[in-house]
């Protein structure tokens, strides 16, 4: 049981639940963490469970609850993100006298892979263009030059997952780099990049060692610019040992693929491969005109313009797949939009203002400072998911939020799938060091529809965690009230 004894009134837990959810939550494994979580239902707005629902909490991943919902908001469900290439100059003749700029404003699914990149380096083709006299540009100015978020742990930035953000940029910003044992002992090691380029050297020492050799590969970055170094050695029947290397600079990569596609179609350049990512206000607004116009908008001297999919479908993949990059893009375009600045800061700045003027969470219940919830810095309450869950649902919010939750057995395939929750729970989760939380909606078998909200900190083992998360969650799909309530004014307050 809770060493209630040892706790202020208002971090025991109460509710008509409390007797029944409790037990979850009493292990001694926990006696170091800290939970909180708050459940209402939101169809009579009654709370029916609540612990520690007003203290702050690093939300991990369910901080991308606050972006969506501020994205579909301000930008609306059916923006479209722009991808540009242009040539900035005159073209005659089959050459282009200047440069050819490929011009990024931010569009998640254009940094997916490189497919988009294909289609670009046809339109030069089909335009005449065969020899380029000046450079090719990645013009990632529409969001400037940042490239990590404020709180971001400098031992994740090396980590696919938190990949910088760019306005423009491809491949989710890094490489799949793969090592291959050589065809006998003794033999240099092989090794391919996914996607093919030269944005990185590979300098390797990696060499091939017998069936019983410990494999032991170490990667660091060499010492001049673009260089990567493999040192150790991967046994003979191994299948092959692979990691991401991160790209530092996406605009440069983004331009240089689109380089490598051209040149096997046969287009050449004077110049050399460049990026521009100062900030460049008059160009975003034209940008942010043109967005918002008729798919035949002319763009001067626009060779390809690529439209992206619309915004509740790029907020279900993120809130799906919890994708990092994916969210710091939308948090920034927020606040090119909105805030007039594509920074962390600007955006994290509209994100707040949504949440405590439209939603009415209280200012101090919540700081936001990133998009994806990487940052150390980013603190919610249980009560503030909460709110922003009910918001949402009832009080005129996005229902494209809603769809873009995923649920059991349909977009969260591995948790819950043999409970009372499969079909019935919609929710977020986040994970980091120490971190699980999982917010979201559940409609009961006795026929409420129930929000809530559980997060831990300082948990010794994240696994457990979920484990503790899902069984509450299958509980609450399976529960069913003893006696109808009357309606409560306001559901989670």
């Amino acid at each position: 049981a809770f060493p209630t004894s040892r706790l202020s009134a208002q971090e025991r837990p109460r509710g008509v639940l409390t007797t029944d959810l409790q037990p979850f939550f009493a292990a001694r494994a926990w006696r170091n963490a800290s939970w909180g979580a708050l459940v209402v239902s939101l169809t009579y707005g009654d709370t029916l469970f609540s612990w520690r629902a007003d203290t702050r909490f690093t939300p991990a991943s369910n901080a991308k609850l606050f972006t969506t919902a501020a994205a579909l908001h301000y930008l609306g469900d059916g923006y479209r993100f722009l991808t540009v290439l242009f040539a900035d100059g005159p073209i005659a003749n089959g050459e282009l006298f200047g440069d050819l700029v490929l011009y990024g404003t931010g569009d998640p699914t254009f940094a997916l892979d490189t497919a988009s990149l294909a289609p670009f380096a046809d339109s030069v083709v089909r335009a005449g263009i065969r020899r380029v006299r000046g450079d090719l540009v990645g013009d990632a100015s529409y969001l400037g030059a940042e490239l990590s978020g404020p709180g971001w742990s400098p031992d994740n930035l090396d980590q696919s997952y938190a990949a910088p953000p760019s306005a423009l940029g491809a491949a989710e910003n890094r490489i799949w780099l793969e090592v291959l044992p050589g065809p006998r002992v003794g033999s240099p090691a092989t090794f391919r990049l996914d996607p093919a380029g030269d944005y990185y050297h590979i300098s390797s020492l990696v060499l091939t060692g017998g069936p019983r050799t410990r494999r032991r590969i170490e990667v660091r970055r060499g010492q001049s610019r673009g260089v990567v170094e493999l040192a150790g050695s991967i046994p003979v029947t191994s299948g092959g040992w692979g990691t991401w290397l991160i790209v530092q600079e996406p605009a440069v990569f983004a331009a240089q693929l689109l380089r490598q596609l051209l040149a096997a179609r046969g287009v050449t350049f004077t110049g050399g491969t460049r990026a521009v990512t100062g900030d460049a206000p008059g160009r975003a607004q034209l940008m942010l005109q043109r967005s918002q116009g008729g798919r035949n908008d002319a763009f001067r001297g626009a060779i390809a313009v690529r439209r992206s999919a619309t915004l509740d479908d790029i907020v279900t993949m993120i809130n799906h797949r919890s994708h990092n990059l994916s969210a710091e893009l939308a948090l920034r375009s927020i606040g090119r939009v909105a805030g007039n600045a594509g920074t962390f800061a600007s955006g994290a700045r509209v994100v707040q203002r949504y949440l405590t003027q439209t939603v009415g969470i209280p200012p101090a219940a919540v700081q936001v400072t990133d998009g994806s919830g990487l940052s150390l810095l980013d603190e919610a309450t249980p009560r503030s998911l909460v709110q922003l869950l009910s918001y949402e649902r009832r009080a005129g919010g996005s229902q494209a939020f809603y769809r873009s939750l995923p649920v059991v057995g349909g977009g969260m395939q591995a948790r819950m799938t043999e409970t009372a929750a499969f079909g019935r729970l919609r929710a977020k989760t986040g994970t980091l060091s120490g971190v699980s939380a999982l917010s979201g909606y559940v409609a009961t078998v006795g026929g409420e529809e129930l929000v809530f909200s559980l997060i831990v900190n300082h948990s010794p083992s994240t696994a457990r965690a979920r484990a503790v998360q899902d069984s509450v969650g299958a509980w609450l799909a399976d529960w069913v009230r003893d006696a109808p309530v009357r309606r409560a004014a306001a559901a989670g307050n």
